[in-house]
């Protein structure tokens, strides 16, 4: 369950991610900086799984896990998709992710969408690339609008957050937080800021990548409550940058 948007910039992009959650599932951890394979990486923690949901590198890769809650869920004892995430977060660009993907056994994972984000990426440069595992079948494909993903009425979940979004974009604003804070308030299962009586949105992830820097701000708890400028500042970590990133 959760929601993720993207900006193109001139030089680098923007990722934007509400995570929403079960409330009897323990609360993430805070984006700690690891390194994997030599690489620094930053990514919140999943206590139950180890893993993540989402990630930025030193050298301006980006990735986003998304539950496929309407696939096919392989048998047997599975390995934690957030576990997937974390192996592929050391990879240089898109083009090793699709390696890596092809090369998986997917029938130990549970259905999932993998977002990557090029470290080359802008609005004149590559494409966001999305890997889809339903449980039977693969795709990947590239994506222009936001992806969302819920376990509960996934159409009209999708065609709320994909109406509000586009009247967003309408406006010609850029107000990302504002737009992930957002209330249905007749409907608030179907917001971007989620509430249901099982489940909420628990955290939001700014990643901001340029040749330069590479920056992730989190924000634990209801963006509708927690989430505005001064508390994503104050919870921002920089990766220094890495003269190996792509151009």
């Amino acid at each position: 369950m959760c929601s993720v948007t993207w900006q193109l910039d001139d030089e680098g992009y923007q990722v934007f991610f509400n995570r929403d959650e079960q409330k009897s599932r323990a609360l993430g951890l805070p984006p700690q900086q690891l390194q994997l394979n030599d690489i620094r990486v930053l990514m919140p923690i999943d206590p139950v799984g180890q893993g993540s949901w989402i990630s930025v590198n030193e050298l301006g890769l980006t990735l986003c896990l998304l539950n496929n809650y309407q696939g096919w869920c392989p048998k047997g004892t599975l390995i934690s998709r957030g576990q997937l995430l974390k192996g592929f977060s050391s990879k240089a660009n898109t083009t090793e992710i699709e390696e890596a993907f092809y090369a998986l056994d997917l029938m130990q994972y549970a259905p999932f969408v993998l977002v990557a984000f090029d470290p080359s990426l802008t609005k004149t440069h590559g494409d966001v690339l999305v890997f889809e595992w339903n449980g039977r079948t693969t795709q990947i494909y590239t994506r222009s609008t936001p992806l969302f993903s819920s376990g509960v009425d996934l159409d009209r979940v999708v065609a709320k957050r994909q109406a509000t979004y586009e009247r967003f974009i309408e406006t010609g604003r850029r107000d990302y937080i504002h737009l992930h804070a957002s209330h249905h308030d007749e409907q608030l299962h179907t917001s971007f800021c989620m509430h249901r009586a099982d489940a909420h949105t628990v955290s939001f992830t700014h990643v901001a990548v340029t040749p330069n820097t590479q920056k992730m701000s989190y924000v634990p708890g209801a963006p509708c409550t927690q989430l505005d400028e001064v508390s994503l500042a104050k919870h921002s970590i920089y990766l220094p940058s890495n003269d190996a990133m792509a151009s």
